[in-house]
């Protein structure tokens, strides 16, 4: 998932962006490629704006340290940004990089305060606890919305609710949606591959209804198939309780 720009903050934001769609692994700033010398003049950029703003300076530092995947750091920043007040992407970029390190639990923690339709992030932040699993929270969120008259995607308040009709029946509640999801969040960090989740609602009566977080990993179908065997395993010694309604899968998206 992409950050969202704040005016002071838009144009080192616009590149981390461009960084994070040119690999979809996490970067080693102390390699010599192109993107990491990149990443390393972004961040003298983020060292002198501190000296301007330092709200929005840990902000960005929080994504800077999201691309290279480190999570102590990323939380620390972000932290350190949301104490000192809502910048008006702070927060939703928090949990947006929540989700991009494969960190769930956190990102419905963070969803759960900026989805509101008070906060005035709802829309924006519709992406982000879809993405994080957090769909009873979001069909919740949506019909506070609906009675406050806040406008939205009538595409996507159909796939959520679909989502949520399904998993409400099957008895799947967000909290063991997170769980699955920070199994298979261990994995992909373990092989240093940034989170690309695409949840699929399929809906066909009769036949099979159910909802599925597909992970695209950069790999071969062979490779694929050894991460899921991977991800059973994380699944079987975390408890984790397998259910037709909910899935989790990685699927091979080599270059």
């Amino acid at each position: 998932m992409k950050a969202l720009p704040a005016p002071k903050t838009s144009q080192i934001i616009d590149r981390i962006n461009t960084l994070q769609m040119a690999s979809p692994y996490f970067l080693d700033p102390n390699s010599l490629s192109d993107q990491c010398r990149e990443l390393r003049l972004i961040r003298r950029e983020i060292d002198a704006l501190f000296n301007v703003d330092a709200r929005a300076a840990w902000e960005v530092q929080g994504a800077w340290y999201a691309l290279v995947g480190n999570w102590d750091e990323t939380e620390k920043a972000f932290n350190a940004s949301m104490k000192l007040g809502d910048s008006g992407t702070n927060f939703l970029n928090w949990g947006v990089n929540c989700v991009n390190l494969g960190m769930f639990s956190a990102a419905h923690e963070a969803y759960r305060v900026i989805g509101a339709p008070e906060m005035n992030h709802f829309t924006d932040a519709i992406r982000l606890g879809f993405g994080c699993g957090a769909i009873g929270q979001v069909a919740r969120f949506a019909e506070r919305a609906e009675e406050m008259k806040i406008p939205w995607n009538e595409g996507d308040r159909e796939t959520v609710m679909n989502a949520h009709k399904i998993l409400a029946q099957a008895g799947i509640t967000d909290e063991r949606i997170a769980r699955h999801l920070d199994v298979a969040g261990t994995v992909l960090r373990r092989h240093h591959i940034r989170n690309q989740a695409h949840p699929r609602v399929t809906v066909a009566d009769g036949l099979f209804n159910g909802v599925t977080y597909v992970f695209s990993v950069p790999v071969s179908a062979n490779e694929a198939f050894d991460l899921n065997m991977e991800l059973a395993a994380e699944e079987y010694a975390a408890g984790i309780e397998k259910d037709v309604a909910f899935d989790v899968v990685f699927e091979g998206t080599p270059a």
